[in-house]
């Protein structure tokens, strides 16, 4: 099957997916099991479009990224001299399936998939709502069913059970993948031309972003606005511009006061901006961690140590950090690799004025700076949000190769 009608089934295959995995629990077969995410179910059904619209897809290097990826990383497991997990070969399959999800998302009618992207996001943020606002019986499904653990437990409270600051979890069971969830949306609601429906959604879901109270998105906020005053200065009038950044900050200030229930408590954002959070607890646990992982890629620089994933659940430790990860893991060229991913497209998009390429790009600096204090591509959600960033942008490009050809 190809042709519109295949297009429309791809199309409303993958809304399924994404809804499914943002709105809907993980599977879980079993406690000692891993859970099942949505992709890896539908996995043979994409494989199978994919198949049949095979003349469909793009071709260039940027396209064949993940599969070279996945060919280093069972490279980097059978040069090693330490024992190998099992979990370690699903690194390997990770990468084979992020480059499908890649493939088969730039198959869509994206006219007609974005025709309910706006369903999902009210989903999401009804569901976020009624978390924030407490009510009970959706915490507690948060909590079993959507990996909310000790961050629902503990929802506006501090490590004593005491009141503190608010973070919005929602249905990602962590709020700064929660923040990164509605940073993509906010991206996709950016106002590239200024008009108030575009502004009203772009600043409903900067609020959430705000309410995860994640300075990782404080960080990738300012770095976004930082490229956009340099390098694309030109895409809004002085007046518009004002807007922008004036509604960001006030959006900015009534999360801080929900947040903190009008000012009660310390906000977590307010340590970036007062210097305190670079003397915290969390902080220093990063630090102390990055500085033993740095000891041990100078061990194996070139190739690094593999998945290892049995070192870190044996010492209880998280890289925070997804390029000192990839180069503990697979060294300077594994790490060239992974930067690849973002720069090959980066490279294509940064100099188009157009709305898609300037929203990709944001997109991918959004994710290159959540790299530094988070591993985004480990997590399965934003790991899909991101396939489908770059699905999109392929699918322009190709387009575009084709219109010139």
């Amino acid at each position: 099957m190809s042709g519109p009608k295949s297009k429309t089934w791809v199309t409303y295959l993958g809304v399924f997916i994404v809804f499914a995995s943002l709105c809907l629990p993980a599977i879980t077969l079993r406690s000692t099991l891993p859970s099942i995410h949505i992709l890896d179910i539908c996995l043979p059904l994409m494989f199978g479009f994919v198949w049949m619209n095979r003349s469909q897809l793009a071709t260039g290097y940027g396209a064949w990224i993940p599969f070279v990826f996945s060919g280093f990383v069972l490279f980097s497991i059978v040069i090693q001299g330490h024992h190998t997990s099992t979990s370690d070969y699903f690194e390997v399959y990770k990468w084979i399936k992020f480059g499908l999800a890649i493939w088969f998302f730039s198959l869509l009618d994206y006219s007609l998939f974005k025709r309910f992207i706006p369903w999902i996001f009210g989903v999401l943020v009804v569901i976020n709502t009624i978390h924030f606002l407490e009510f009970t019986p959706l915490n507690k499904v948060l909590e079993h069913y959507y990996n909310g653990g000790l961050q629902i437990q503990y929802f506006g409270k501090d490590s004593l059970g005491a009141p503190a600051v608010k973070r919005l979890v929602g249905t990602m069971g962590n709020p700064n993948i929660n923040a990164l969830l509605f940073g993509f949306f906010s991206l996709y609601y950016f106002p590239t031309n200024v008009n108030r429906k575009k502004l009203v959604l772009f600043f409903v879901s900067l609020l959430f972003v705000f309410l995860c109270q994640s300075r990782t998105a404080l960080l990738f906020i300012f770095c976004i606005f930082a490229f956009l005053a340099i390098f694309k200065a030109t895409i809004w009038t002085k007046k518009q511009w004002l807007l922008v950044v004036f509604g960001t900050i006030c959006t900015f200030f009534i999360a801080w006061m929900l947040a903190t229930s009008f000012f009660q408590y310390t906000s977590y954002n307010n340590s970036l901006l007062d210097g305190t959070a670079f003397h915290s607890g969390s902080a220093r646990g990063r630090l102390e961690t990055w500085n033993m992982l740095g000891k041990m890629i100078i061990e194996e620089p070139l190739f690094g140590h593999g998945p290892y994933k049995e070192f870190f659940y044996q010492n209880k430790i998280y890289s925070e950090n997804e390029y000192i990860l990839m180069t503990w893991r697979y060294g300077i060229l594994g790490l060239l690799i992974y930067l690849s991913i973002f720069l090959i497209p980066f490279k294509k998009l940064v100099s188009s004025e157009n709305e898609i390429p300037l929203k990709g790009s944001l997109m991918l600096i959004m994710m290159l700076v959540s790299a530094i204090t988070n591993n985004p591509l480990t997590e399965r959600n934003i790991e899909l949000l991101f396939c489908i960033g770059i699905a999109w942008i392929f699918q322009r490009h190709q387009t575009k190769e084709s219109a010139y050809a």
